[in-house]
């Protein structure tokens, strides 16, 4: 079924593959496994609670804070009225409007009607 210079393989040969990959996978899995209850036995042993202990495949970035925006809040603190925007104007709708309007009237197709155009043809044509 398979060709000697490649291709296709047997349903056999497929299946042995597949099982390969997933026996792999499933072996990496337990591994993750162990890991985390070691560390979790660790961290009971230590008191600390697990979100507090780093990990050691990770590194601590510096968490960054988005900056406040205070649209409709009012904020009785001065360094907080620092931060707060202006009111926003609304935008006038007007000119859109008038725009939309004359683009959506139609225009004339034919300005001239040749009456030779609607006449019916001659039954001999």
């Amino acid at each position: 079924m398979a060709a000697p210079g490649g291709g296709v393989q047997a349903p056999e040969e497929a299946e042995g593959l597949v099982l390969g990959r997933l026996e792999e996978e499933a072996l990496k899995r337990r591994e993750r496994l162990k890991a985390l209850r070691q560390r979790t036995l660790q961290n009971k042993e230590s008191g600390e609670p697990e979100s507090k202990i780093p990990r050691e495949d990770e590194e601590e970035e510096p968490i960054k804070h988005k900056e406040i925006k205070l649209r409709n809040y009012d904020p009785e603190d001065e360094e907080l009225k620092k931060r707060k925007l202006p009111p926003a104007k609304p935008a006038s709708v007007e000119d859109t409007v008038k725009e939309q309007l004359e683009a959506a009237k139609p225009e004339p197709i034919i300005d001239e009607v040749d009456l030779a155009n609607l006449a019916p043809r001659k039954p001999d044509w």
